[in-house]
């Protein structure tokens, strides 16, 4: 069953036009290999930017990049599986994060979703595993998937998008400051090293400048 599961999310990945239906946002982001365009000694470099309209509540304008290197894993492990280095911003801004060892996943997404998490936790003196727990829910229940192209060294290439707003309606939202109408949207396409095309979390604000804009996206130049 579980290699019959695992056929049937490779096969809506490689080809989302022609799909039925789409795949669930789970397995697009959490179940499927995403390495298969990522062989050993692939380098992945993701662009950060972050911005807020009230820099003094919800922190300062910066740009950064997140470096993923992808080596093999130990002997006798299965070939989708990586090994995967994270140097995870620079400078005074850098901070520890893995090796992780035996992946089938890219390991950028997490590390983004828990930087913002920690972020918008610290900013709104909010419960961290809170707004987790959102997220997650709502990418499992209630997530818009679409199919996506996706630019790629000069041309389009199939994938998807998945859209979700974890914090409309929720009992708390008048505590979120303007920030319940955040929207997280996820791209991807198993023909981008890594899947991992880009992730944009953003809130709308008044005369349509955002109160939050927070985006990864990778750079196949490097």
């Amino acid at each position: 069953m579980k290699l019959l599961r695992l056929t049937l999310i490779l096969a809506a990945l490689a080809a989302p036009a022609q799909a039925q239906e789409p795949p669930k946002a789970a397995d697009l982001l959490f179940e499927a290999p995403q390495f298969a365009a990522a062989p050993a000694g692939t380098t992945l470099t993701y662009d950060y930017r972050r911005k807020a309209q009230d820099a003094e509540a919800f922190g300062p304008a910066f740009a950064d990049r997140i470096i993923l290197t992808v080596a093999a894993p130990e002997a006798g492990h299965p070939e989708t599986e990586r090994t995967v280095q994270v140097n995870f911003f620079t400078g005074e801004r850098h901070r520890a994060a893995g090796p992780f060892e035996g992946v089938t996943g890219n390991p950028v997404m997490i590390l983004f979703l828990e930087n913002h998490i920690r972020d918008l936790s610290a900013r709104l003196s909010g419960n961290a595993r809170y707004f987790k727990n959102a997220i997650r829910a709502a990418l499992r229940d209630r997530a818009e998937v679409r199919p996506a192209t996706v630019p790629l060294h000069g041309s389009d290439v199939p994938g998807w998008q998945i859209r979700v707003r974890p914090f409309v309606g929720d009992p708390n939202a008048e505590r979120m400051r303007g920030l319940e109408g955040l929207t997280y949207t996820f791209t991807v396409s198993p023909q981008v090293p890594g899947a991992i095309a880009a992730i944009a979390v953003e809130a709308p604000g008044p005369a349509g400048t955002p109160l939050w804009e927070e985006t990864l996206a990778y750079d196949p130049k490097g």
